[in-house]
C-alpha cells in the first residue's frame, strides 16, 4: 500500500532565464546572515538550502507589560524563521521561500509577473475568494476585497479600464491538483500532496503553466495596464525620460498630481525660479533654467514645484511626481503617472480613442479664458470668474458652488457649474489642473447626473437650491418622471480649443471621460465635450 503524501503550502518563484546561470548566492540579499545547507543526495535535486539566522526580538509593547509588571516579563519574545531553496531547471533557477524567505531574495533576478500570471493560468475563473487592485484615479488607490464564497471577477467591482489587479485567489481548474492558489507579482503560493523528490516535476508543472497563455480567456483584461515595478525595467524608462527631457522641446507635461481648489490659487513656481510666480504651471520655465548636462533623476526628485495660496501659504511636491509623460515602443506604451512607471497595450489605447471619437463637440461658442499682466506678474481668470462672466454673456444659469445634500454621496454636490434653458448641464474644470483636475470634472459630472436621474430626494433638494438664486430654472429638474433623453451633459476645458481638447487629454483622463461617456450613455443622457482657448485679455 502506498504511503499517503503529507500536504504542503509551498510559496514559488522562477528567476529570468537571463539570471539562470549566476551562482546561488547572487540570488540572496548580501545584507543577510545566512547558512549555506548541502541537499541530500536521496532526492535528486542539485540546489542549495539558505537559512537566516533564528534572531529573538521583544515586541515594542513589552515596555509597557514590564513596566505593569514591575519586573522584565522573559516569556513574551517573537522568534522568526527564514529559508530559501533555490535549484536549477530548464533555464531558470527555482527558490522555494519558508516563512520570511521572500526578503532573502533579490526580486528583481526574477519575473515579476510570474505569481499572477501563473495564478490566472491554473485558477478557475468562477472560483475567486479575494483580489487585491491598484486603482487608477487622481489618486492611485489599493483596494482588497475578499468574497464570503467563490465568485467571478465581476464579483468583486472590477472596472477593467481603471483597476490594475495585483494579485488573486481562488480554487484550481479541476486538471489543476493544487488547491488554495494564490498569485502576485513575482510569487506564486499553493498546496499540494508531495514529498521532497517531487519538487522537480513540481517546478516544471509551474514553468510550463507560466509560459501558457490560457488566463487571455477569461482574463484578458488585465493586460490593459500593467504598473512597472521591476527596478532594471524602471531605471530604463527613467532614461528615456531624461533624453526627453535634453531636447529642445521636450513632450513632456508637469502638473499638481492631486485635486486642487483651484480658485483659491495665487501661482506656482519652482526650485531655481522660485521668485518667478505664474498663474499656471510654466513648464519652459523649469525646462529653460535646468542644467541640461548634469540631469538625473535624482534632480528631479530634488526640486520642487511650489503652489502658492491666495494667502501666500505654500505646498511643494517633487517634480518628478509631477511629470506626466507617455513613450511609444512598438506596440505598447508607457506612461510616468503620479512618479510610478505604467505600461498600456496599444489595443487599448485604440480601444480608449475609438470610443472617444463618438463624443460630440458641442456647437455652444464658449466664450475664451482671459489671462492679463499685472505687478510684473501674469496672471488668469478664475473658474468662479469665468463662470460668472459666461452666465451674463450667455444667459445661462449660474449654479456654481451651489450644492445640494445627497444621501447617495459621502458629501454634498454640484448639479453643474453652469445650466442651460435647453437642460444642457455645463461642468467646467481648468486645464492647469491636469490629469487630476480633468479627471475630477469627468467624474463630478458622471455623479451629478446619475443621482439627479434615480434619487427623487436629491431633485427635490436640487430644486429648493436653485430657487433660491435663480428661480426661473426649477422647473428644469422635474420632481417626478425626469426622463434623461432630454438632457445632455456638457464638459467643458477651460485652456483648450474644442477641436484639439479630446487629443490633448493625458491618457487616464481619456478613460475617465470614455466611463463617464459610457455610464451616462447608456442611461439616456447625451454628452458632449468643448474647450474655451485662453487669450490675452483686451486692455479696457
Amino acid at each position: 500500500m502506498l504511503k499517503e503524501k503529507p500536504y504542503r503550502h509551498l510559496n514559488a518563484l522562477i528567476s529570468k532565464k537571463e539570471n539562470s546561470k549566476l551562482p546561488f548566492d547572487e540570488f540572496l540579499s548580501s545584507e543577510e546572515k545566512l547558512t549555506k545547507i548541502e541537499l541530500s543526495e536521496d532526492h535528486g535535486i542539485e540546489g542549495l538550502l539558505y537559512l537566516k539566522e533564528q534572531q529573538e526580538k521583544r515586541p515594542r509593547w513589552t515596555a509597557l507589560t514590564d513596566e505593569l509588571a514591575g519586573t522584565t516579563l522573559n516569556q513574551i519574545s517573537n522568534k522568526s524563521s527564514s529559508a530559501v531553496l533555490l535549484f536549477r531547471l530548464e533555464e531558470r533557477v527555482i527558490a522555494l521561500t519558508f516563512g520570511y524567505g521572500r526578503f532573502i531574495l533579490k526580486s528583481s533576478l526574477f519575473e515579476q509577473d510570474f505569481g499572477l500570471k501563473t495564478a490566472l493560468n491554473t485558477l478557475d475563473h468562477q472560483s475567486l475568494r479575494g483580489v487585491d487592485l491598484h486603482t487608477l484615479e487622481d489618486q492611485p488607490i489599493q483596494k482588497k476585497s475578499q468574497a464570503s464564497r467563490e465568485s467571478e471577477a465581476s464579483a468583486f467591482g472590477i472596472d477593467i479600464f481603471k483597476d490594475i489587479l495585483r494579485s488573486v485567489t481562488g480554487s484550481p481548474r479541476r486538471d489543476i491538483n493544487y488547491r488554495n492558489i494564490t498569485g502576485g507579482d513575482a510569487m506564486y503560493s499553493f498546496g499540494t500532496e508531495l514529498d521532497a523528490a517531487d519538487l522537480p516535476n513540481i517546478a516544471k508543472e509551474l514553468i510550463d503553466f507560466y509560459e501558457k497563455d490560457l488566463y487571455k480567456t477569461e482574463f484578458s483584461w488585465v493586460d490593459n495596464v500593467r504598473k512597472i515595478k521591476e527596478p532594471k525595467e524602471i531605471e530604463n524608462l527613467d532614461k528615456s525620460l531624461i533624453l526627453e527631457l535634453k531636447k529642445a522641446v521636450p513632450e513632456v507635461t508637469i502638473n499638481i498630481p492631486e485635486i486642487m481648489n483651484w480658485d483659491s490659487i495665487e501661482g506656482f513656481s519652482f526650485t531655481r525660479t522660485k521668485k518667478e510666480v505664474s498663474p499656471t504651471i510654466d513648464k519652459e520655465t523649469y525646462f529653460n533654467n535646468l542644467d541640461k548636462k548634469s540631469l538625473t533623476i535624482d534632480s528631479l526628485k530634488r526640486d520642487k514645484v511650489f503652489v502658492i495660496d491666495i494667502d501666500k501659504e505654500e505646498k511643494s511636491y517633487k517634480v518628478y511626481s509631477c511629470i506626466y509623460f507617455e513613450r511609444n515602443k512598438k506596440n505598447t506604451r508607457h506612461i510616468l503617472f503620479n512618479g510610478v512607471w505604467y505600461e498600456i497595450e496599444n489595443s487599448f489605447i485604440k480601444i480608449i480613442d475609438t470610443a472617444l471619437n463618438e463624443i460630440e463637440i458641442t456647437d455652444i461658442q464658449f466664450p475664451t479664458i482671459e489671462f492679463w499682466h499685472e505687478d510684473k506678474k501674469t496672471k488668469i481668470e478664475t473658474e468662479g470668474d469665468y463662470n460668472i462672466r459666461t452666465a451674463k454673456a450667455l444667459g445661462y444659469h449660474l449654479l456654481d458652488k451651489k450644492l445640494v445634500k445627497c444621501s447617495k454621496t459621502t458629501s454634498p454636490i454640484e448639479l453643474c457649474d453652469l445650466l442651460t434653458p435647453n437642460k444642457q448641464f455645463i461642468h467646467a474644470k481648468h486645464k492647469k489642473g491636469g490629469s487630476a483636475g480633468l479627471s475630477h470634472l469627468f467624474a463630478q459630472g458622471a455623479v451629478a447626473a446619475e443621482v439627479m436621474l434615480s434619487d427623487k430626494s436629491f431633485r427635490k433638494a436640487a430644486r429648493e437650491v436653485i430657487r433660491k438664486t435663480e428661480r426661473n430654472a426649477t422647473n428644469i429638474i422635474p420632481i417626478e418622471n425626469l426622463n434623461s433623453k432630454n438632457y445632455e451633459i456638457i464638459f467643458l476645458v477651460l485652456g483648450d480649443k474644442s477641436e484639439a481638447v479630446k487629443e490633448n487629454l493625458p491618457f487616464f483622463s481619456k478613460v475617465n471621460l470614455f466611463r463617464a461617456y459610457e455610464n451616462l450613455s447608456q442611461r439616456g443622457f447625451t454628452v458632449k465635450i468643448a474647450g474655451a482657448e485662453k487669450v490675452l485679455k483686451a486692455k479696457p
